[in-house]
């Protein structure tokens, strides 16, 4: 009778280690993901502001993840001042332009309706031919 007791306790020692496991894998994948959408739209969101808005010399970017309806976003500052930071939200495939924005960003604006990404790109391919 006392081996009983023993398989009761491995068996749960078992499903715990696997639900471990299965709760780490499953962080380091959000952690990849995050890494991954930051490494492909940083570019993106830095020639945007650097685009449509005068002042700016640097971006920082500090965090990217998802929200809990599963949007994407990123979060940063700019010229090494962490007041004046933003958050940009990513719909589609690809950033365009939803920026957040302290109110004294959005002074140093260059136009009276900002570009999008896609509009700078298709202006700067045009500029080369």
């Amino acid at each position: 009778m006392k081996k009983q007791p023993i398989i009761i306790v491995s068996i749960l020692i078992i499903i715990l280690s696997c639900f471990t496991g299965y709760v780490f894998w499953k962080k380091y994948e959000i952690h990849i993901a995050n890494e991954t959408l930051l490494k492909e739209e940083s570019p993106r969101i830095e020639k945007y502001l650097k685009y449509n808005y005068n002042n700016i010399e640097n971006v920082t970017f500090t965090k990217a993840d998802f929200t809990g309806m599963g949007t994407p976003y990123i979060e940063g500052y700019v010229n090494g001042d962490k007041d004046l930071y933003f958050t940009t939200s990513i719909y589609n495939d690809h950033f365009e332009k939803n920026v957040g924005m302290p109110i004294e960003m959005y002074e140093w604006a260059k136009y009276p309706v900002d570009k999008t990404v896609t509009e700078i790109q298709q202006q700067e391919n045009s500029k080369k031919q």
